[in-house]
């Protein structure tokens, strides 16, 4: 059993006593530039207390003053400082419990340094396959960026391909969530898919006999747990990997999958490796959005059977945006107090365009040393990426865009999950009793928001 006790920062043995403690500290990534600072995520290795060192293991947010550009502080450097630790406070500006949001990361302090105040400490880095997937992640940034050179538009391919959403512009991120495709910047299962697909084509011969097939296990679930720490491992690509990864073992050994042991399975074993995931808002929207598709997809688009492809094509992704909004909206709303209104149109657009946005992304990382080719694949993506920006940004502001100010309780979203599950047995078995039961739970939900 692996014990984590999380302590508040004032009850700590950093502020003890008033002495000079110093802190080691290791920079787990590049900082990245914000209005007045550089932001970065470090750990807190060690802690000199009455010239004694103590090993720690705590996570910190430090901010740099502009200055540090000149000083060489990247991700894998280790700076000491005797800065007395500070707790993470809300922003007052945004109604969002920033707190939480750092709690549920193991995050509980914060850092604010100046030039004159850390010392750099000489370091001879060791290669781990951590240090090798953050250099090629910081390889492929630097393709992205010297072939899609307008910022606008490379940013949202770093966010697409890697996880990289340090360069995107907060009012374009905004543009994306009114319009509810916020979820095609975050890594998920639609990227592990394409890598999926590809490694079947490459791998194709691989599987005619046992040691072949287990082969092409081991080699897809090495490039799925890869891609997945390259992006940043976060619970919604953790849980694709997760998920594909119990499928593709299945498939191995000749065994049946069912959707929902395979959403279990995989929630089970992520929440024994972190069980604060549970309250992370992409682990639920994920789960939530994987449910709504394998319980309401096909329901929904079985409502309209149409003749022709086009219009065939056009239903379907139609029906998968509904089913997916189903189990996803009282969850969306719990935490965010709003509701797209035009998600079913930009989702038709964006879906389709993002997936061959990424592919092309791809494309051009792979062709990166042929220098005119990935010149016109940059070419090409930053086209299709100002497509897509404009296409978002002009949905957004249409009138009523975004139904905001809406709010709900705990006990609320619980009622309405109800309210789903007696509707969706009365659809599936035309039973009268789960209709009575659904429209009952529905008028006690009713009454309480009135009274409220």
């Amino acid at each position: 059993m692996h014990l984590h006790q999380d302590k508040p920062v004032t009850e700590s043995g950093y502020n003890a006593d008033g002495s000079n403690n110093y802190l080691l500290i290791h920079v787990m990534n590049d900082p990245v530039q914000r209005r007045a600072s550089l932001k970065c995520l470090a750990r807190i290795e060690g802690l000199v207390k009455n010239k004694t060192c103590f090993y720690q293991n705590e996570k910190v947010l430090i901010y740099f003053n502009n200055d540090r550009l000149s000083r060489g502080v990247a991700g894998g450097s280790w700076i000491i400082t005797d800065k007395i630790l500070q707790p993470i406070e809300n922003f007052k500006s945004l109604d969002f419990d920033y707190i939480k949001f750092c709690r549920l990361r193991h995050i509980y302090c914060q850092l604010y340094l100046k030039e004159n105040e850390y010392t750099i400490v000489p370091y001879a880095e060791t290669k781990s396959a951590l240090t090798i997937l953050g250099s090629f992640r910081k390889k492929i940034l630097v393709i992205i960026k010297r072939y899609v050179p307008s910022k606008s538009e490379n940013s949202l391919l770093e966010a697409l391909m890697v996880g990289f959403t340090d360069d995107l512009d907060p009012v374009l991120m905004k543009f994306y969530a009114d319009t509810g495709v916020i979820h095609i910047i975050a890594i998920s299962g639609l990227h592990l898919v394409l890598i999926c697909q590809f490694l079947q084509i490459v791998l194709l011969q691989k599987g005619e006999n046992k040691s072949g097939r287990w082969i092409k296990l081991f080699v897809m679930l090495a490039c799925l747990w890869g891609y997945s720490l390259l992006s940043g491992a976060s619970p919604s690509v953790i849980r694709a990997a997760g998920m594909f990864s119990l499928t593709l073992f299945a498939k191995t050994i000749f065994r049946e999958t069912t959707l929902y042991n395979i959403l279990a399975a995989s929630a089970f074993l992520l929440l024994c490796f972190d069980p604060f995931w549970i309250f992370d808002t992409g682990f639920q929207l994920s789960y939530a959005a994987v449910m709504s598709l394998g319980l309401f997809s096909k329901p929904i688009r079985d409502l309209l059977l149409l003749k022709n492809k086009i219009l065939s094509a056009l239903w379907n992704a139609t029906s998968v945006s509904i089913a997916a909004q189903i189990l996803t909206t009282p969850v969306s709303i719990y935490y965010f107090h709003r509701f797209p209104t035009y998600f079913l149109f930009a989702n038709l657009l964006a879906v389709p365009l993002s997936s061959l946005i990424l592919a092309g992304g791809i494309f051009l990382c792979v062709c990166n040393p042929i220098h005119p080719l990935a010149q016109l694949c940059g070419w090409i993506l930053g086209i299709l990426i100002r497509v897509l920006n404009r296409f978002i940004e002009h949905l957004s502001g249409l009138p009523g865009a975004v139904v905001a100010n809406l709010r709900i309780s705990l006990p609320g979203i619980i009622l309405l999950y109800i309210i789903i599950c007696c509707s969706y047995h009365f659809v599936k078995r035309r039973e009268k009793s789960w209709l009575y039961a659904g429209l009952g739970i529905l008028a006690v939900f009713l009454v309480i928001r009135i009274i409220k």
